[in-house]
């Protein structure tokens, strides 16, 4: 990946609290190294899990949010976002796809007793949850936003609708249904980010998402060697400020939960190493196992 002479120029910005505009904050979390002084390396830490934990110092404001003071440019981050592999969280296909039957099932109890829905999904990656959602009849509209163009041939092969943003939407174009997982978590300007999505959801119909939770048991037990404490997470939610940012935009809230992941044993066992011991080691798959390991789910509603 190569960065333009103009990106280089204006590689960082300064922000202040999404949530309420207040400057007042403290830093919480400190990284081994900060971006503003390793630009060079960040091609290299951008994707994945390292030995040196590299990312913007995360504040917490007054308002209980937590956040990046300092973050990447909209130019800069367009380049790093804008050529990567999917997106798998939990180390393989197999159980990525266990934690994703796990989403569907909750999306379903939502739209069982409806018909003739239209879903967007932002963040549509390879297209696995679009997947799953066709085999419901009751939805008979895909609509896919995703940054990442090297996903768009696997989306068109299943919906004709496919776009790298929302301002590409068709105008006037609204959904009963969007799904947004791991996402909220990476959009820098989330307070208009959220207005927007409000908008773009029918009367009576609700957005499903996933986003880390900073409060986690294993947030606190890890500290910075927590992974999701990155160069992707401008700011990251607790279940108070998930709720508080809905309720700006006048969503109301059905649910918030802590969501079960399944990983391969081995994988668990790699990340722990290296979060702990600072340890690079591939152990095998070994078995699946299904834990609450620090992500919140929720459902609201318009």
């Amino acid at each position: 990946m190569r960065f333009s002479e103009k990106t280089k120029m204006n590689p960082f910005i300064s922000r202040q609290c999404p949530l309420c505009d207040e400057p007042k904050t403290k830093i919480s979390i400190d990284p081994d190294a900060n971006p503003e002084k390793n630009l060079d390396k960040i091609q290299n830490y951008w994707r994945g899990f390292y030995e040196k934990k590299i990312f913007f110092p995360y504040s917490r404001c007054q308002c209980g949010f937590l956040y990046c003071e300092k973050y990447f440019s909209d130019d800069f981050l367009n380049t790093l976002y804008s050529n990567m592999e999917d997106n798998i969280y939990s180390g393989d296909s197999e159980t990525d796809h266990i934690t994703k039957d796990m989403y569907i099932d909750e999306i379903n109890k939502m739209i069982k007793d409806r018909g003739n829905l239209s879903v967007l999904e932002i963040g549509a990656d390879n297209g696995t949850i679009i997947k799953k959602l066709k085999k419901y009849k009751n939805i008979i509209d895909f609509t896919a936003v995703e940054p990442n163009k090297k996903m768009h041939n696997n989306l068109s092969e299943l919906t004709e609708n496919v776009f790298s943003d929302l301002s590409e939407l068709p105008k006037n174009k609204t959904f009963d249904i969007i799904v947004c997982i791991h996402v909220l978590d990476h959009i820098p300007k989330i307070d208009g980010y959220i207005k927007d999505l409000a908008s773009l959801i029918n009367k009576d119909g609700f957005l499903f998402g996933v986003v880390h939770d900073e409060s986690s048991t294993l947030a606190k037990l890890l500290g910075k060697r927590w992974p999701a404490y990155c160069l992707q997470h401008p700011h990251l939610f607790n279940q108070k400020t998930i709720n508080d940012l809905m309720q700006r935009v006048g969503l109301r809230e059905i649910k918030v939960f802590k969501t079960t992941n399944s990983f391969k044993f081995g994988y668990l066992l790699s990340q722990l190493y290296l979060a702990l011991l600072k340890k690079n080691i591939k152990f095998p798959s070994l078995f699946n196992i299904k834990l609450r390991l620090g992500n919140i789910g929720f459902i609201f509603r318009k």
